[in-house]
């Protein structure tokens, strides 16, 4: 007898679950009960528990985010909507945005102070070791939607004349490596770019191989004020999965991943669908008001058209009962 294969729920049952849990949330939270909603969102993904953030109230979900505590994942600032982390930036304490700048990389963790007032992001910055500080302030002085804003400060670089067990020695024992990477990049005294070497490769070599014998010459290199929509097509023309940062003299100043791509492009395609859809920049956490101060003026062109429609019908009136 067959055993029934594994069932996957629709997009429709998982719209109604979020929904249903939705409420749930906001039904305890509502009855002065943050740790039973808490317990009902903790075994969550980090973008199912965005998710969740973003459909509450605004101040249900800064009552959510605290009732976590020390526990709270800050990767879930990296899923949220811009308008909804901005919201968040503002109502959370400044040691909790301390706490969540530290963990994150230097390209989300910009995202959550951009929008602070100036005092305040200076409180948080000022929570920050020195070298991480300077990562951050760096990336800040880059305009937004450019490679300088979208990259990651911390990478991986070595001398051409390092030997593999050199190389492995110094990732072993570094405490401000990235949490994850996946290829090493070869530069010069003046920090410019001369090559890079793929993770896989340096590891399946010899320890007193040199790295310059190892390394990818052609590398493929952005500007940091490149426009990061330009950053994103390069990545989809020449099938790259990183790409390093360089500003005005050719000095590596960071990295941009491919997932930090995949979000540029999921956002150029939302604005392109919500142009064609006449509805502005909108997002769930936009009021009622801004919604529809949004959307007036498209509707009321869509009105006039179709009277204007109706008046043309009208006119061949006639014509249209003989054609019937």
């Amino acid at each position: 007898m067959s055993q029934p294969g594994p069932t996957t729920a629709s997009p429709e049952a998982e719209e109604a679950t979020t929904e249903e849990l939705v409420r749930d949330v906001a039904a305890a939270l509502a009855a002065g009960a943050p740790e039973a909603a808490r317990h009902l969102v903790e075994d969550l993904r980090t973008p199912d528990l965005a998710d969740v953030i973003e459909l509450l109230d605004p101040d249900q979900r800064v009552e959510l985010i605290e009732a976590f505590g020390s526990d709270f994942d800050f990767e879930v600032f990296s899923e949220l909507d811009e308008t909804v982390r901005d919201q968040l930036s503002e109502a959370l304490p400044n040691e909790f945005l301390a706490r969540a700048v530290k963990e994150l990389d230097t390209d989300d963790a910009a995202y959550i102070i951009e929008g602070l007032e100036e005092s305040d992001k200076q409180e948080v910055l000022s929570h920050l070791e020195t070298s991480d500080r300077a990562a951050l302030e760096r990336n800040l002085e880059y305009p937004e939607e450019t490679a300088g804003r979208l990259m990651q400060a911390h990478f991986v670089a070595v001398a051409p004349f390092w030997t593999v067990g050199q190389v492995i020695d110094y990732m072993r024992e570094a405490d401000d490596l990235p949490e994850s990477f996946s290829e090493i990049f070869v530069v010069d005294p003046s920090f410019r770019v001369l090559g890079s070497v793929e993770l896989s490769r340096l590891l399946r070599a010899k320890r007193n191989v040199l790295v310059e014998t190892l390394m990818e010459t052609d590398r493929h290199v952005v500007l940091a004020t490149e426009d990061q929509e330009e950053v994103a097509r390069q990545f989809k023309r020449y099938d790259l999965f990183s790409v390093p940062v360089v500003d005005e003299n050719q000095r590596l100043v960071g990295v941009v991943t491919v997932d930090d791509v995949v979000e540029v492009l999921d956002d150029e395609a939302d604005e392109d669908m919500k142009a064609l859809a006449g509805v502005g920049d909108e997002s769930l956490a936009d009021s009622v008001f801004e919604t529809v101060k949004s959307r007036v003026p498209w509707l009321v062109v869509n009105l006039g058209t179709a009277i204007l429609a109706s008046f043309v019908i009208q006119q061949f009136d006639a014509s249209i009962e003989q054609m019937v």
